[in-house]
């Protein structure tokens, strides 16, 4: 825990990554070179940041705790290299406020905000270079964001991260590599993304997965019918014929290829209404 100060943080949900070991270790796997530019969300006190920065490539953090300005200003000091940015990393403007187009993220990501800030990365980053990340993020994130058919941690980021690319959970991480501890066991995930760039910024997209995946227990006819106020229920179960699906079935159960041609029917190529973020 060498050179690491504690203030109360909890009120924003951060929890400090104090392990030097697994800095060393993200830092590796990432492969950084110089020509890297990296995005990382929620830095704290800077532990990870000076991590990339040895590294020899570019950084940009975003932190909305100014709180934290005395560990990031020593740092931007002394690494020309790094912009430090402040302000609420869901609601940033990414076109306009960045120093340049991250091609990688990597963070240990404030819990609370996993689901929002990688949609915000699919739908803001992509199309713009950015083709890797590593997060730290909670197991259940991790395990839905990687969940294939069949799994019940199935999920709309899961099917469009997959639709984009690969993700792969590469590594666990105690409760004891943080402070405070968090009372949630943590993961390391790897997302490696490469084809559909332009795929989550189709509002039609996100609303279709969105609402097939609004009730889990209940079937894809009630939640399209319930979604779409529009689709009849006959009307729905025929499209589930048309694509050789049962009627009973449920979001969980499709394939990814199942959804890409689902989204195409013409009742789901719009979105109705605007639609809150879902996991």
């Amino acid at each position: 825990m060498r050179g690491i100060h504690f203030i109360n943080n909890t009120d924003i949900g951060q929890n400090f990554l104090i392990d030097h070991s697994v800095v060393d270790w993200m830092v590796k796997r990432a492969g950084l070179t110089a020509d890297d530019r990296v995005l990382e969300i929620g830095p704290g006190d800077g532990a990870l940041t000076r991590g990339l920065l040895t590294a020899g490539c570019q950084v940009c953090t975003i932190e909305l705790d100014t709180r934290l300005r005395r560990f990031m200003d020593p740092i931007a000091e002394k690494f020309p290299a790094l912009t430090s940015l402040w302000g609420d990393a869901v609601q940033f403007d990414y076109e306009n406020g960045l120093p340049w187009q991250p091609t990688k993220v990597i963070a240990n990501l404030p819990y609370h905000i996993t689901t929002p800030i990688m949609w915000v990365f699919l739908e803001k980053l992509a199309s713009r270079g950015l083709d890797y990340l590593l997060l730290m993020v909670q197991v259940e994130a991790a395990e839905r964001m990687t969940a294939p058919a069949h799994c019940h941690e199935r999920s709309p980021l899961g099917v469009t991260i997959e639709a984009m690319g690969s993700a792969q959970i590469v590594r666990k991480v105690p409760a004891s590599a943080f402070h405070p501890q968090p009372r949630v066991n943590s993961s390391l995930i790897e997302i490696k993304l490469g084809k559909n760039s332009l795929l989550p910024c189709d509002p039609a997209w996100r609303a279709f997965l969105t609402r097939s995946f609004a009730q889990r227990r209940k079937t894809l006819v009630n939640n399209w019918c319930f979604g779409y106020g529009s689709l009849t229920r006959e009307r729905a179960q025929e499209i589930l014929k048309a694509h050789g699906l049962a009627l009973s079935s449920r979001a969980e159960e499709l394939t990814l290829g199942d959804w890409t041609t689902l989204v195409k029917e013409p009742e789901f190529a719009a979105p109705a209404r605007k639609d809150r973020d879902a996991e």
